[in-house]
């Protein structure tokens, strides 16, 4: 048999397949390629090879072009691209290894016919190797955390382990046994193990002694090659290791005011009624701050009757004894921000109370308290228990919160920004939100590193204010690898919210810098930017998130840095907050996407008694459908505005004009949000719904009736249409996304495609959303209508069941001009609906 013939054997069966991650991947089936330079580079050779081709036409094409890695312990030091060749015949991965070496012994040397296409994508790699000790370190932050942690003279470091999922069960338990073993021997013990076969998930909690991270640490300082441990230090090398990860991250620390407290008051007396709509996870809030006790003026808590309470806290955990009052800090203000908004906006309470689950706990440092997930317990298994609860019960007990559509996490991973890989947690939102058919509104992040200008000191002050707007969007957009969005805001089936510059705060003190004076449609400059899995838009989103300033840096010697100011003070969204001599009426500002969070769910409950307000006249839409209609109204009114034209400059300077619009996606999504214009209607705007469910080959067409009045009127329309879903999952596969829903935005009313995001990168995600124009005169004669098709195709694997779509349109013209557009589309519809406002 000729040399590496199951090689040749598995090429030309294409039974190769090249993974850009290692969703689904066992690890005795793949090996790790390490490229030269950047992966798009190997990506176009292997794309460009005859007989290789195939390999780029799949998997790889939503592949980030991006460079590289940096090693956590080794500041400094870089690493290649990295991709992975994935067979289930081991021999022909051996067969692989081996070839690539002998070329690299002899680049002269001849291959077979069958496999000289290799010859040509070798130049473009430096290794070929297995999965190994540095990839289950890379780029998870544990050497740091570490460090970090030695410095601090703690006994027993606690860690994370993620294992590969194996199937069947039995073999998932040879695993924990043996890494249980692996670290008994090295002194150290097992705090928790979680096992969620839904999305592939195996993780375990785990200690050791001080001592033997050191050991660890040192070899790591002292041997690149990392592949090879003694017995006593060996848990890297262990077989079944993907990840080895920190623990007890998602730390939220709690700022200063620089202005003296503040008391606001709370006047009205409306009462919750009902059961909760919206669900937040996060830390304790003041729970007797008259924010949520509707007891104005009054600040003894023991007069609070429990039903008249805006925040339902449920803590089977009992995270609550271990606050103070003064540390109630991010609970209470996300709660302030969902159940009133900004209290500078005056805005009635909402109608419904909360339900608050705490899963922070306070830590007290050096520098301050931080709000953090404890590391006693996996984030994965903490999330799980506490949606689970909400909806199923637990033994003699009742699901706890079943009624609840809209859950709110605004927190994120500070040491895990999405790089290419869905996270177990962002798989779990996934998972859950299907499942439940709940939406998950994620925080996108918040970056506080320096933003470095290119203009030399001297010059900034001259600049005017789109001129200085422009400098920091092209600092910022520079280091996007350091401002990606924070998991689980990859999440697919939850919205991802980012922090438009704005809020009601009026005035910035004369001490601070406003980055963006003339903007408050753009990011602020703390908000992480996309893109996510797979190349999809993330955040979606932009929603006021506050006014970040920032405050002039020591300049080099060049050019002027900016450093971002944290603070409970001007400018910034005002929320209720922990009473410095313990009132309960105080109110503090804070900015970031955080904010921006809670106050999409805040509208999500608006929405939701919209359409019960539909339900009450039409007899539709059916509550099943609530929670896919309120993530496509939270869409529905977003626009790219006047700092789009900021972006375009710069990443047009940057990447050229083809490019541009993907990259300014990945920053703005679908851009800042309106949410009044999806709350109703005017004479001139109309929005109809439409939804349904679909299964794999299905398409429902809607035809949506063209106004008469628009006949032969050279009138600029407006047309939006938006379309989202809740989409099952594949955990163990790389397409992941099971359901794939989406329409032509083709027609003839409005047929130009504003420029917005890229065409193709509004079909990544679980929402697609369209703005489109026209102005020139047509003939409609009446019962004409705009056809808009949704259509549903099985992308990773077979639908489970069908799939549940909401739909908004919109057809507007300007306001004032005489066109009855909501009456004419009114009266030729067949089923009326009446908006609430007209």
């Amino acid at each position: 048999m000729p040399q590496f013939q199951r090689l040749q054997d598995a090429l030309e069966g294409r039974r190769l397949a090249l993974h850009g991650n290692t969703l689904g991947i066992q690890p005795e089936q793949v090996l790790v390629l390490e490229t030269i330079g950047s992966i798009q580079n190997f990506i176009n050779a292997v794309r460009r090879t005859d007989g290789l081709e195939w390999l780029a036409e799949h998997d790889i094409r939503d592949i980030e072009p991006e460079h590289g890695f940096s090693l956590e312990d080794k500041p400094g030091k870089s690493l290649n691209g990295q991709m992975f060749m994935v067979m289930t015949d081991q021999k022909a991965l051996s067969d692989l290894r081996s070839m690539f070496e002998k070329w690299k012994r002899d680049p002269t040397k001849k291959f077979s016919s069958g496999l000289r296409p290799f010859r040509q994508v070798f130049e473009y790699l430096k290794k070929i190797r297995p999965w190994g000790v540095r990839d289950r370190i890379r780029e998870t932050g544990v050497v740091e955390d570490w460090r970090n942690r030695l410095r601090d003279e703690q006994e027993a470091i606690p860690f994370e382990v993620e294992l590969w999922h194996r199937e069947p069960g039995d073999q998932r338990v040879t695993a924990g046994g043996r890494l249980r073993f692996e670290i008994g021997a090295m002194g150290g013990s097992v705090l928790q193990q979680s096992v969620i076969p839904e999305i592939a998930y195996h993780g375990v909690l785990a200690r050791l002694p001080a001592s033997k991270i050191q050991r660890i640490i040192d070899r790591l300082d002292a041997d690149d090659s990392l592949d090879e441990y003694p017995p006593d230090i060996r848990l890297l090398a262990a077989d079944n290791i993907m990840y080895v990860r920190p623990v007890g991250q998602c730390a939220i620390r709690i700022a200063d005011s620089e202005e003296p407290a503040q008391t606001v008051e709370f006047a009205t007396t409306r009462v919750p009624q009902g059961d909760p709509v919206a669900a937040l996870l996060d830390g304790m809030p003041l729970t007797g701050h008259q924010a949520f006790t509707d007891l104005a003026g009054d600040p003894h808590p023991e007069k609070l009757d429990g039903v008249e309470s805006r925040v339902i806290v449920d803590d089977p955990d009992g995270y609550a004894d271990t606050y103070q009052a003064a540390d109630r800090s991010h609970g209470t203000a996300m709660a302030s921000l969902i159940c009133h908004g900004d209290l500078h906006r005056p805005a009635a309470p909402l109608s419904t109370p909360l339900y608050f689950r705490p899963i922070m706990k306070p830590v007290k440092g050096f520098d301050g308290t931080v709000e953090r997930i404890p590391e006693d317990v996996l984030p994965v298994d903490l999330i799980h228990r506490a949606v689970r609860r909400m909806y199923e019960p637990e033994g003699d007990e009742p699901a706890i919160a079943p009624t609840v559509q809209v859950i709110n996490l605004s927190i994120g991973d500070p040491i895990r920004p999405f790089f290419r890989e869905m996270s177990a947690w962002a798989r779990l939102l996934d998972w859950l939100s299907w499942k439940y058919q709940v939406l998950f509104v994620v925080s996108a992040g918040n970056a506080g590193q320096d933003i470095e200008l290119d203009v030399p000191t001297e010059s900034l002050s001259e600049l005017r204010p789109t001129e200085v707007a422009r400098e920091v969007v092209s600092a910022v957009t520079k280091d996007t690898r350091n401002r990606r969005i924070l998991s689980p805001a990859e999440t697919l089936n939850g919205l991802s919210i980012g922090a438009a510059h704005d809020d009601w705060s009026g005035m910035i003190p004369n001490r601070r810098v406003d980055p963006f004076p003339s903007f408050s449609d753009g990011p602020n400059v703390v908000s992480r930017h996309g893109p996510g899995y797979r190349r999809a838009l993330k955040p979606e989103v932009l929603v006021p998130g506050g006014r970040q300033t920032v405050a002039h840096k020591i300049p080099t010697p060049s050019n002027r840095a900016l450093t971002v100011r944290q603070s409970r003070s001007r400018p910034g969204q005002a929320v209720a907050a922990p009473g410095r001599h313990g009132l309960l009426n105080e109110k503090a500002y804070t900015t970031g996407t955080s904010n921006a969070a809670a106050l999409t769910t805040r509208t999500a409950v608006e929405l939701h008694e919209m359409l019960n307000g539909l339900r009450s006249v039409t007899g539709g839409p059916p509550a099943e459908y609530e929670a896919v209609l309120i993530k496509t109204l939270l869409v529905h009114g977003a626009s790219w505005r006047d700092i789009a034209d900021v972006y375009r400059a710069v990443m047009k300077g940057r990447h050229g004009a083809r490019a541009a619009r993907e990259q300014v996606g990945r920053c703005l999504g679908y851009g800042a949000v309106d949410f009044e214009r999806v709350k109703s209607c005017t004479e001139q705007r109309v929005t109809v719904l439409g939804f349904g469910e679909l299964d794999d080959k299905e398409a429902h067409r809607f035809d949506l009736p063209i106004p008469p009045g628009l006949s032969g009127r050279a009138q600029r329309r407006r047309l939006t249409v938006t379309l989202a879903w809740l989409t099952p999952i594949a955990s163990t596969r790389q397409q992941y996304r099971i359901a794939r829903l989406w329409f032509s935005p083709k027609n003839e009313l409005a047929g130009d495609r504003v420029f917005f995001a890229d065409h193709n990168a509004v079909r990544r995600g679980t929402v697609q959303h369209e703005i489109l124009e026209g102005k020139k005169a047509t003939s409609f004669v009446d019962g004409k209508v705009v056809k808009i098709a949704v259509n549903c195709r099985a992308d990773a694997v077979d639908l489970p069941r069908s799939v549940r779509y909401g739909l908004a349109v919109t057809l507007e013209v300007s306001e004032g001009v005489d066109i009855p557009i909501y009456q004419e589309v009114r009266d030729r519809l067949r089923v009326p609906v009446r908006p609430p406002n007209r």
